[in-house]
């Protein structure tokens, strides 16, 4: 089985800018996400999943821009022609600019103007196809769930984002968690996989060990111990993240038993790469991964 693993797409609509003045002033005080080329990034995405028609194609977070509803349209878009062209199975799960977030504009002249975003209910309707409408169970705490692509791999999607109180805050919440409910959650997933003789495999927006000296406050799952007890003793060894914008593999060590972070950069920051993983029953997923740049690009 071949996967394709994306994140951190940060897509903006075409119609939501005219590539004016007001436009260029917020590229110049960003953080290098190539937005101008929101839609040739995506469609190079696209060429190489028709290329090489991996089984599934997953995206851990941060779709869109700043939560912008029509840029999630638009995105949800690409995703059915995707499914439609290749056969691929795609999963998604929200980052912390997908929703509720006070940040959602659009670009006219020399002017920036509020635009409508979205909320955890609406992010579940419009990506329906892409992982909700098939899940196994779903999390009631949280936008989490557990899908099964294959008798033998299943997915558990991770909504480590805290979104609740953007609008206090002014601004999209950088810090992820998982509740307790959530966590308890996870254990009831990982009872059923072990019954049906699964394995599952953890997909999460932040990370949930450090990459990083210098950038882990914020980037790194708050409660990160618990995180790991959870997963660890569901038998869940892999975990692949976003959020942090840098490719690195981290591992922890618990006794006998060993879990891997795999981090993908983002698509929309150079080089634009994604990560490619195969699976087969005798390894671990994290041996079988590598990073390719996007073709076009």
């Amino acid at each position: 089985m071949t996967i394709f693993l994306t994140t951190d797409i940060h897509y903006l609509s075409k119609s939501l800018t005219d590539g004016g003045a007001a436009f260029q002033r917020d590229l110049a005080l960003g953080d290098g996400k190539q937005l101008r080329y929101s839609e040739e990034l995506m469609k190079a995405f696209a060429y190489d999943v028709q290329i090489q028609k991996p089984d599934i194609t997953l995206i851990s977070g941060d779709l869109t821009n700043n939560g912008e509803k029509q840029s999630h349209l638009d995105m949800a878009g690409h995703l059915k022609a995707m499914e439609s062209s290749t056969g691929t199975q795609v999963y998604v799960i929200p980052g912390n600019h997908d929703l509720l977030n006070p940040w959602a504009k659009s670009f006219k002249g020399q002017h920036q103007y509020k635009t409508e975003s979205i909320n955890p209910k609406t992010f579940r309707k419009i990506y329906g196809p892409y992982g909700y409408d098939e899940a196994l169970s779903k999390d009631r705490h949280s936008l989490s769930y557990l899908a099964a692509p294959s008798a033998k791999l299943w997915l558990l999607m991770l909504d480590t984002n805290m979104y609740r109180n953007n609008k206090e805050l002014r601004h999209p919440q950088l810090e992820g968690r998982l509740s307790s409910s959530t966590l308890k959650w996870i254990d009831k997933c990982g009872e059923l996989a072990k019954q049906k003789g699964a394995t599952i495999v953890g997909i999460m927006h932040h990370s949930l060990l450090d990459h990083s000296e210098l950038m882990h406050d914020g980037f790194t799952i708050q409660n990160t111990q618990e995180v790991r007890e959870v997963l660890l003793r569901n038998g869940i060894a892999s975990v692949f993240s976003g959020h942090i914008h840098i490719q690195d593999i981290s591992s922890y060590k618990q006794g006998t038993e060993e879990i891997y972070d795999v981090a993908n950069s983002a698509l929309s920051v150079f080089p634009h790469q994604f990560g490619i993983m195969t699976y087969s029953n005798a390894n671990h997923l994290s041996d079988n991964y590598h990073s390719m740049g996007a073709i076009g690009v």
